[in-house]
């Protein structure tokens, strides 16, 4: 019964890549791989200390950065008013709703600064410590999705879409791999196709947390995804300069790092974690889901071959 919508969808995202103009792409295709030098750090065991630690470190980065203060000090109004209609989960402060507008705030997009320290501040502790300058709004992020987020069972129903900007993304094989940064997805196909990607993303999630309530722009539907899940590559088609990459989540993350601002060092092996800590408990597989992704995939190739 899910499959004719979700087959006209992928059809949409085709026929939208087609219909629009050719465009000129210089740039090497970006490898989605594990991103081992991401930050990506869990806070497992160590929310508390770091609740504490955190204020100092927000003011001292905000400090230094003077968008952070600013989109800090005029959103915490915008905050203020947005969760007078919201049902907020036990221990949601108000420093998580402001970092999750922070994020999505699209006119001062401080997200781009953010993904692309994330991207590479996870090379050591060292590198962490010394140059990362959002060590208060990650660990905010983070912690808001850890609180927003449903279990598995209900999470992984969603189809969730995502485009990947003018830049091709490549996977080897079948995975696995890991976004490792925040990365917005949408219930809404139309949402993805309009950044007019090179690259389209199908996915199913485990660890996004349905933000569109807390969003800034409250109309995209927007799930997010922290750095950390692990996906595994279900599908891959290309047509002409355009292609679809079909993931789903294998209902784990796996970090190098953990508390690393109060000590944790670098683990060289990528640690895997199934949710347990961090309220993702579910007696639904996901793994159950991959067939049914790939038949949907193909019957909407098809159909699309029809159209």
């Amino acid at each position: 019964m899910e499959m004719r919508p979700l087959a006209l969808a992928v059809t949409y995202l085709w026929a939208q890549t087609w219909l629009s103009p050719p465009q000129v792409r210089c740039q090497a295709p970006r490898q989605l791989g594990m991103a081992p030098d991401s930050f990506d750090d869990q806070y497992i065991g160590c929310t508390e200390e770091m609740e504490a630690a955190a204020p100092r470190l927000l003011q001292e980065e905000r400090a230094r950065h003077a968008l952070l203060d600013g989109m800090w000090t005029n959103l915490s109004a915008v905050w203020a008013e947005k969760k007078k209609g919201l049902h907020l989960p036990a221990g949601f402060r108000d420093v998580h709703g402001i970092a999750l507008l922070v994020y999505t705030d699209s006119v001062q997009p401080l997200y781009r600064d953010l993904n692309t320290a994330v991207r590479e501040a996870g090379v050591s502790r060292d590198t962490y410590l010394r140059t990362f300058p959002f060590k208060a709004l990650h660990y905010y992020l983070s912690r808001a999705l850890q609180l927003l987020r449903e279990d598995c069972g209900r999470m992984y129903r969603n189809q969730l879409y995502r485009g990947g900007g003018s830049r091709h993304v490549e996977v080897q094989g079948k995975g696995p791999v890991r976004f490792g940064q925040f990365t917005s997805s949408s219930l809404d196909a139309s949402v993805s196709q309009g950044y007019k990607s090179a690259t389209f993303f199908m996915l199913r999630s485990c660890f996004g947390a349905h933000i569109e309530n807390f969003s800034f722009l409250g109309f995209e539907k927007e799930v997010l995804i922290p750095p950390g899940e692990v996906f595994a590559v279900s599908n891959v088609t290309r047509q002409g300069n355009s292609s679809v990459i079909v993931l789903h989540s294998t209902n784990r993350t796996c970090s190098h790092f953990n508390c690393a601002y109060l000590g944790g060092e670098k683990n060289h092996v990528c640690v895997e974690n199934s949710g347990g800590s961090i309220r993702v408990a579910s007696k639904q597989s996901p793994g159950l889901f991959g067939g049914l992704i790939l038949a949907i995939h193909a019957a909407a190739l098809m159909l699309f071959l029809h159209f």
